[in-house]
């Protein structure tokens, strides 16, 4: 039996309630699987990290003890008097490191400041979260997102993201080493992964946002797996004109490292790993060790987007998503 009283849970104005997860509304959804207590915490991008009247924006957290259903929501960070981030909090992910648990999410600063990856500290995966990096660690003086954690077999810590097409119109994702402390970023040219003016993907999908009066291809989500085989795997996720007609999907490809390195060089799948209209994955191992994958669907359906979890399947070079 879940108790709520044990854990290092916070609750918000809303009260917290048992949902089924299809339920819940939020994009960008990670889990945190909690091996040492037999839980999974669940995060994403919801209507709170927008803020809500006068309340400020901040970002929510649910806990289970299976991946069907969730209890919350409840706060895991507040922003801090005088902390840079003052909107759009983004696309929380939880990695352990050393002891600690790291949040990497993305915020919007104040006028005249970027977007951009910043590191949180706690001394639980469940909260309370306080500002750890020097700022952000993604470029300066740039607009990025989705940054997530790696760790290369050497113990070298590395920050993956997105250059944005906001900025840039055809997107990116990059890679910079991160100090050991994960306090920022080592100053060394960043490594390209994706760049979509000079890959020229057949299937990629010029995006639209009225949101932001613009258009341009996108890039977002990458998170990086080893395969088995010693691979790297990055999965990210972008719009296709899908498959049947000029209908516009958000997608998750594929790109591979066959060195295992994070310098690459650096492949793209042929073939996309899903085109359901759903994407921003990361992947995850259950309790009984099985590898899942988690993402939000209903992309096209703002405001109805729900967490979705996929079966995967390892192979030498890719992973195949069972789809339920």
């Amino acid at each position: 039996m879940l108790e709520l009283n044990k854990l290092n849970l916070k609750e918000c104005f809303i009260k917290p309630e048992k949902k089924k997860r299809q339920d819940l509304r939020m994009r960008d959804p990670f889990i945190f699987t909690d091996q040492k207590r037999k839980l999974y915490f669940l995060f994403g991008t919801g209507a709170a990290c927008d803020g809500a009247a006068n309340i400020d924006p901040y970002f929510e957290v649910y806990v289970g003890e299976n991946l069907d259903e969730f209890t919350g929501p409840y706060v895991c960070f507040e922003p801090p008097a005088g902390f840079w981030g003052v909107k759009h909090y983004w696309a929380p992910e939880i990695h352990e490191y050393k002891g600690k648990y790291y949040m990497f999410a993305s915020f919007k600063g104040g006028i005249g400041q970027d977007r951009g990856t910043a590191i949180l500290v706690s001394d639980f995966p469940e909260g309370m979260y306080v500002p750890w990096s020097e700022g952000y660690v993604t470029l300066k003086g740039h607009e990025c997102l989705d940054g997530t954690f790696y760790m290369d077999e050497s113990g070298q810590a590395w920050t993956v993201f997105c250059h944005e097409w906001t900025e840039m119109y055809y997107g990116k994702i990059k890679a910079m080493k991160l100090s050991e402390d994960l306090k920022y970023t080592l100053d060394e040219e960043p490594i390209v992964i994706v760049d979509l003016e000079r890959d020229k993907l057949p299937w990629i999908h010029k995006m639209s946002d009225p949101r932001v009066g613009k258009e341009g291809y996108l890039t977002d989500a990458p998170y990086i797996w080893k395969l088995p085989s010693g691979v790297l795997l990055m999965t990210w996720s972008c719009y296709t004109d899908g498959t049947n007609g000029n209908e516009k999907n958000y997608v998750i490809a594929g790109c591979i490292s066959r060195n295992g390195s994070m310098e690459g060089p650096w492949e793209h799948l042929p073939e996309l790993l899903l085109n359901q209209d759903a994407g921003h994955a990361a992947l995850f191992r259950d309790l009984d060790n099985n590898l899942k994958i988690v993402m939000h669907g209903n992309d096209a359906q703002h405001g109805s987007e729900y967490p979705v979890i996929c079966d995967v399947q390892e192979e030498e070079d890719k992973i195949s998503l069972i789809w339920r």
